[in-house]
C-alpha cells in the first residue's frame, strides 16, 4: 500500500498557513467559520498525539496575526513564522524547522488554497516529502480556485483529504484514550 494515503502518526506534522483575518477578509464568512472549526479540531488532535505544528503568517504587519480562535487553541504552541514569500519553502527558518522535525508527511491547512497552500505543497512534494491537503480546512475566495488547487496538488503526487479522514487515520481504532477524548470533539466539529 502506498503510505502517502495512510500517514503514520509518528511521522507527521501539521502546517497552519496564513489563517489570518487580513487574508480571510475576502473569503465568505461561512467558509471561514467551517475551515476554522476544522483547523481547531486538527489542533486538538495534534495536541493529543504530540503532532508537531508549524504556524505561518503572511506579512503579519499588514495582514494581522493568525485568527484569535486558532491562536487560543494553539496556546503555547503559537510560535508563528512570518513570511513574505507565498510558498513557506521560500522562508529559511521554515525549511530549518521542517528539517529539524525529521518527519516525512505534512498536513496542510489554511488560506488561500490556491496561493500559499498550493505553492507550499508543491515545494514540499518537490523536496521529496509527502503532503496531504485537508480540503475542508483550506479556503479560497473563489470555489473554482479552491477546486483547481486541490487537483494540482493531487496531480503532483499529494493527497486531497478531509478533516474526518485524517482524524480517524491517526486515531487508528476506537476504545483508546485518544479516541475517547476526540470522539465528542469530532462529532461536534463535523456533524453540524
Amino acid at each position: 500500500m502506498n503510505r502517502r494515503f495512510r500517514p503514520d502518526k509518528g511521522d507527521i506534522a501539521l502546517i497552519v498557513i496564513d489563517f489570518q483575518d487580513g487574508v480571510l477578509a475576502a473569503v465568505g464568512e461561512l467558509i471561514r467559520r467551517n475551515a476554522s472549526k476544522k483547523i481547531r479540531l486538527l489542533l486538538d488532535l495534534a495536541g493529543l498525539t504530540d503532532m508537531p505544528v508549524i504556524v505561518m503568517e503572511e506579512y503579519p504587519a499588514g495582514l494581522g496575526r493568525t485568527t484569535a480562535e486558532v491562536v487560543e487553541k494553539l496556546g503555547n504552541r503559537y510560535q508563528p513564522i512570518a513570511k513574505l514569500a507565498f510558498s513557506c519553502w521560500g522562508v529559511p527558518s521554515f525549511v530549518e524547522r521542517i528539517r529539524s522535525l525529521g518527519v516525512r508527511h505534512f498536513v496542510l491547512v489554511g488560506a488561500e488554497a490556491h496561493v500559499c497552500v498550493l505553492q507550499t505543497g508543491l515545494d514540499l512534494l518537490a523536496e521529496g516529502h509527502e503532503v496531504s491537503v485537508v480540503s475542508d480546512a483550506v479556503c479560497s475566495r473563489r470555489k473554482s480556485d479552491w477546486e483547481v488547487s486541490l487537483r494540482m496538488v493531487e496531480q503532483a503526487g499529494g493527497v486531497g483529504t478531509s478533516t474526518e479522514i485524517i482524524a480517524f487515520q491517526l486515531l487508528q481504532c476506537a476504545g483508546t484514550a485518544e479516541f475517547k477524548v476526540m470522539s465528542p470533539l469530532i462529532r461536534d466539529a463535523l456533524h453540524e
